[in-house]
């Protein structure tokens, strides 16, 4: 009987985590539209860059803890 794990390479750790960026990176395109639609309010505008510039150093966070988890499993 096979196990989960040779199933399904990934372990739920590292899975949430790809899922987690893949969903901030969807936002992050969002952002775009949104601060085109926004842009004569500057109050609004800036709000939305300082949370677009939040959730790229976010992703940026994500994506280090991404390679040391793979790194990891690869040695497993």
């Amino acid at each position: 009987m096979s196990t989960n794990s040779e199933r399904f390479p990934l372990n739920d750790q590292t899975y949430d985590l790809i899922s987690i960026m893949h969903h901030k990176s969807k936002a992050l395109a969002a952002y775009e539209g949104y601060l085109a639609d926004v842009q004569p309010d500057t109050h609004l505008t800036q709000l939305l860059v300082e949370i677009k510039h939040d959730e790229e150093r976010h992703l940026s966070r994500l994506k280090a803890h991404l390679g040391r988890l793979l790194v990891e499993n690869k040695s497993e």
